[in-house]
């Protein structure tokens, strides 16, 4: 009978595309209810369904950044009409519906399984389960509001504006609320903090969220919020436990996927959707950016594929895959770039300068290594910023990261693409920069759509 209540759930939540409360669902509740979890056990296996927790998260950030080009006929070849419009930043498309309805797949499941754990005795394994439940559901929320919802304001001026909903249950029949965006990552805060507390330091796989996975997101979180000491703080006590690098000298950088899933870098594996835009004809790394890569930088071998016509594409999948989904999770790589840029604006250069070459060192060929010793603040913070995003390409971190970046004089950009002879412009700060909800959601919910 239990293995009969977990399909159940598990096909359950295949159905529950948004999640979204509407009164069309309300002819699925007994079935739910059929389906709802009621031991440990159940709640483990849907907290280990890898399908559901560790895959589908977002990919429309790396596609709207200014990491990839595309030729007008590429562009044209696009058959997903949302990716194509958004990679020219159409005003009034909507992203794909996985973007969202994915995403609040994982939150349900993450509900549902802390709504079962009130119900039993608190033992070591319900606090571990309990501490997976809150790290999937920040973990998805966070993903969501790097698209969906304005970044924060460090004057707090935007706190009470609108967000999107942050679910804490998984009643079908609750009515749903826009968040304000400072309830949005308080709630989101929280969640992380209390996984960190009730999870275990280290697992088995890095699909399994650990303390180190949750001070890791913390990191990410308080980097996106611009608040650098906390971002310092979290990642010490991520590179604490896990410090490794790959060193790039022993991967077989002609191999057209030389980085294998589950390496030692990988503190957290998730996957992004994968789209049919991403192929390697296709999909090509900007060229711009493709020239801030040394000779002696090994990532240009490792990352990526030089094509016919002298363009490169990707292959530097940290799932260990050439494929079109692309590694969303969180690696060692990303935590030590995030601690340096950190470090350098809270005054700490020296530190700074040490992080950002031991991430260099293992990416280069040793004998060819010289050590950045750049210490003008403004100057280095450019150097660190570039090795950030030559390191973290195709790892759905630069929208953030420009949302962010735009909000200082001293870093901010436009984009630009230039498709059919017509040229189109992202200026910093547009209210492009927060995602249009997917018209599917809203045909099936009480949501209005976002207001730009």
């Amino acid at each position: 009978m239990k293995k009969i209540n977990l399909f159940r759930a598990a096909v359950s939540i295949l159905f529950f595309t948004a999640f979204l409360g509407c009164t069309k669902y309300l002819d699925m509740k007994p079935d739910l209810r059929k389906a709802v979890p009621t031991t440990l056990e159940d709640c483990s296996a849907l907290l280990n369904n890898y399908s559901i927790v560790n895959q589908g998260y977002p990919y429309i950030g790396e596609l709207a950044s200014d990491n990839f080009m595309m030729t007008s006929s590429n562009w044209q070849s696009v058959s997903i009409v949302e990716d194509k419009e958004l990679f020219v930043w159409n005003t009034d498309i909507t992203p794909p519906a996985t973007q969202w309805s994915a995403q609040y797949k994982k939150v349900y499941v993450a509900n549902q399984v802390l709504d079962v754990l009130k119900t039993l005795d608190e033992t070591q394994q319900s606090r571990t389960l309990k501490g997976e439940a809150l790290f999937f559901r920040a973990y998805a929320h966070f993903s969501l509001g790097e698209l969906f919802v304005p970044i924060p304001l460090t004057n707090g001026t935007n706190k009470d504006s609108e967000a999107i909903p942050y679910r804490k249950t998984p009643n079908i029949e609750d009515r749903v609320e826009r968040s304000t965006i400072g309830e949005f990552y308080q709630q989101l805060l929280q969640d992380a903090n209390d996984a960190a507390i009730l999870l275990p330091p280290t697992g088995n796989v890095p699909s399994t969220p650990t303390k180190v996975a949750a001070n890791a997101l913390l990191a990410r979180i308080y980097l996106y919020l611009q608040d650098y000491p906390r971002a310092v703080q979290y990642a010490n006590a991520c590179l604490r436990e896990k410090p490794d690098l790959l060193d790039f000298e022993t991967l077989n950088a002609a191999s057209n996927n030389p980085i294998a899933r589950f390496n030692k870098e990988v503190v957290f594996q998730a996957i992004a959707v994968g789209s049919a835009t991403y192929t390697r004809t296709r999909w090509k790394v900007d060229s711009t950016l493709m020239e801030k890569y040394d000779d002696a930088d090994l990532r240009k071998a490792v990352f990526f594929i030089k094509n016919a016509d002298g363009t490169y594409s990707y292959k530097g999948n940290y799932d260990g895959q050439l494929n079109q989904a692309p590694f969303s999770g969180l690696a060692v790589d990303e935590i030590l770039i995030s601690r340096a840029e950190s470090y350098l604006r809270t005054g700490k250069v020296d530190s700074a300068l040490m992080d950002l070459n031991m991430l260099r060192r293992s990416r280069w060929v040793k004998s060819q290594f010289t050590p950045i010793t750049e210490k003008d603040p403004q100057k280095l913070l450019n150097i660190i910023l570039m090795e950030r995003r030559k390191e973290l390409i195709m790892r759905q971190r630069r929208w953030s990261d420009l949302k962010r970046l735009n909000l200082d004089p001293s870093t901010t950009q436009a984009l630009y693409r230039n498709i059919e002879n017509k040229e189109y412009v992202l200026p910093p700060n547009d209210a492009r920069y927060t995602m249009l909800i997917p018209l599917a959601v809203l045909e099936n919910s009480t949501l209005q759509q976002t207001k730009r």
